[in-house]
């Protein structure tokens, strides 16, 4: 029920609960989480900075990209957040964020496969994989198998990203040769096709 909906014998027992909880102590967290115009100027410059890096496909630069852009999402729905909460305070601190409602897409009901899978090394020897981003996946899990590839039973998990490009190969026995695989993946149970197989030889 809401709030002004209350009697008022009720409205006062449930003032007193927050009253409880909402102590200087607890005001201080909540506004030491939002991030304050100086840090939020600091994530904007480092996601920009490191954007070239990622459009050259730099693996260092791809990954230190990824970081910052979800630093500054979180900061970014930190400030919208606080924009709506008090929107029936003061509308004009919404507008000046332009917050909207989501726009909402249509998610292809088939999923696409990765066609061009490759296996890349950095200057330091390091192997990593890129293709190119297909439709209807959230993220892409990355699978790898040291037998016999043609044996369901031999392959394992190794690392899962919502990243294309730039996704490092690590925690392998490289002393083996490494069949390398991946498939799109939405939600908890939406799978896509398997890619081409990709080999890791060893060192």
């Amino acid at each position: 029920m809401p709030h002004n909906n209350l009697p008022h014998s009720e409205m006062v027992t449930k003032s007193e609960e927050v009253r409880k909880v909402w102590t200087p102590e607890l005001y201080a967290y909540i506004v030491s989480l939002f991030p304050t115009p100086e840090r939020y100027a600091t994530l904007h410059n480092r996601f920009e900075s490191s954007l070239t890096g990622y459009l050259k496909g730099i693996p260092e630069q791809v990954k230190e990209c990824e970081d910052a852009r979800m630093e500054l999402n979180k900061a970014i729905t930190a400030i919208n957040g606080l924009s709506k909460a008090v929107n029936h305070l003061d509308p004009s601190i919404a507008a000046a964020f332009k917050v909207t409602k989501p726009a909402t897409t249509s998610t292809p009901s088939v999923m696409g496969t990765a066609e061009d899978f490759k296996i890349h090394f950095d200057k330091s020897g390091k192997p990593y994989c890129s293709f190119t981003k297909f439709a209807g996946a959230g993220g892409y899990e990355v699978w790898y198998c040291v037998g016999d590839p043609s044996v369901e039973e031999n392959w394992q998990f190794l690392t899962w990203s919502t990243n294309c490009q730039g996704i490092y190969l690590t925690g392998l026995d490289r002393t083996k040769t490494n069949y390398i695989k991946l498939r799109g993946k939405r939600g908890n149970s939406t799978f896509g096709a398997w890619s081409n197989l990709a080999i890791l030889p060893p060192v």
